[in-house]
């Protein structure tokens, strides 16, 4: 697509409209000058017929017309040519009559300065006029004297030949234009799919033109996406791998116990509620993928609906009190509220938010609703500041300011998911320290 700031676009029209005008100029002025220069008889032939004209000259006035006649006869032989001694006299009919400057510049022939016409076939005729009026030497040119010899080869070059060294010139320049930094940009491929995630062409691209700035620019953001992409993925597998470990060994502690004598009954149940934590650190994994992957069409399948979020936070709730019974629930909620969202998508983000804030809750958990924002705080230990985002990140677990051991229970998935979520349904969520108070999930619609 053509940008407005066509700033190469405009170097390659000035390069081709500039190359051609200086390449027709070259070519009109060589062929001119070529076609002038070997047009003109060369100063000795030239020299060479005036004094062959001087000498039949001298014979006519002395009046040895035998002598002049073998001297024609002998210069037609040496030269192959016809030669002739004319008078033109001009005699006016039926009343008509010359101009005298006619009849001063009247001439049989061509004068041996003049220009020889390069195109024709037959030989020019020369014009040598004797001192007495009216009496001409006349010589058809000679070959050995005609011009031109080398006309056609270097007609053929001047017209073919340059244009294609210009022009061949001109696609030099144009290719190196185009070339550098196209090299530039593969190279710096290469290298990062030969794993150099760092590579970037960025300012280092040589082209000053909009238009491989603007895709250096795009390479370099789609690098940036990719490599954070593999990153990321790689530090997954490696939480997932450090994360399943946990209760692969204790199921294994759990069979050697058996092994040494443990009652079945309390294997067993070590052995489901290990399988049971497997499972859903598989699912919660799979989840994630999937909204990893599609993260970047954060509307093309969701469900929007209008609904009430009071009754939805309200039924949350209630089934969060049942699995923590110690804790008071302070909600500060209008008495109805409609949004238009995806209700399954949020209705698990909010029961995420308030599983989590139950497990470090000390006595309430305060849940409001203010300018189309849902804040959700406990009077936990809280996170330290510089933690506020990487809670967000899959399997990272905070010590938070109690400094004890992370929840055994967590994986660390749950706030991770709940970003994914709330980027799916063109939401946010974010993280602060609420004063005197613990942490504080922020839900903004």
């Amino acid at each position: 697509m053509l940008h407005f700031n066509a700033s190469y676009f405009i170097r390659l029209c000035a390069l081709v409209i500039v190359g051609s005008i200086i390449l027709f100029g070259v070519i009109d002025y060589l062929v001119n000058h070529a076609e002038f220069r070997m047009s003109q008889i060369k100063t000795e032939d030239q020299q060479a017929l005036l004094n062959i004209g001087a000498r039949a000259e001298q014979l006519y006035l002395n009046g040895e017309m035998d002598a002049l006649s073998k001297y024609v006869k002998q210069v037609e032989q040496e030269h192959n040519t016809w030669v002739a001694i004319v008078k033109s006299d001009l005699k006016p009919l039926a009343g008509t009559h010359l101009k005298q400057y006619y009849l001063d510049e009247f001439v049989l022939g061509r004068d041996v300065s003049w220009k020889i016409h390069l195109y024709f076939a037959r030989n020019p005729v020369m014009d040598i006029p004797f001192a007495e009026d009216g009496t001409h030497f006349i010589i058809q040119l000679p070959n050995s004297m005609r011009p031109g010899n080398y006309w056609r080869a270097t007609y053929l070059l001047l017209q073919f030949g340059i244009p294609l060294v210009v022009l061949a010139g001109i696609c030099l320049v144009l290719y190196r234009a185009i070339m550098k930094p196209l090299k530039q940009l593969e190279q710096t491929t290469r290298a990062f799919a030969e794993g150099n995630l760092d590579s970037r062409i960025g300012n280092s691209i040589s082209s000053r033109d909009a238009e491989f700035k603007h895709i250096a620019a795009t390479f370099d953001k789609m690098a940036d996406c990719t490599a954070n992409t593999i990153r990321a993925q790689r530090q997954f597998i490696a939480d997932f791998s450090h994360e399943i470990r946990t209760p692969i060994a204790r199921i294994e502690t759990a069979i050697d116990c058996h092994k040494s004598g443990l009652s079945e009954t309390e294997m067993l149940g070590r052995v489901a509620k290990n399988t049971a934590t497997m499972r859903e650190l598989a699912e919660n994994t799979l989840t994630l993928t999937w909204l990893e992957n599609e993260r970047f069409c954060p509307s093309t399948d969701t469900d929007d609906a209008n609904f009430d979020l009071v009754d939805l936070v309200e039924c949350i709730v209630e089934e969060v009190k049942f699995e923590a019974p110690h804790l008071a629930f302070n909600l500060f909620l209008p008495e109805s509220k409609q949004v238009t969202s995806d209700a399954r998508v949020l209705g698990q983000v909010i029961e995420n938010v308030l599983r989590n804030a139950s497990r470090y809750a000390a006595q309430h958990i305060n849940i409001q609703y203010q300018n189309n924002q849902l804040a959700i705080w406990d009077d936990g230990p809280g996170v330290p500041n510089e933690e506020l985002e990487s809670i967000f990140q899959p399997f990272y677990r905070s010590h938070g300011y109690s400094h004890t051991q992370p929840d055994s229970h967590s994986f660390g998935l749950g706030l991770a998911l709940c970003k994914r979520q709330m980027e799916r349904i063109n939401g946010k969520i974010y993280a602060k320290n609420m004063p005197n108070e613990g942490l504080c999930i922020l839900i903004l619609l």
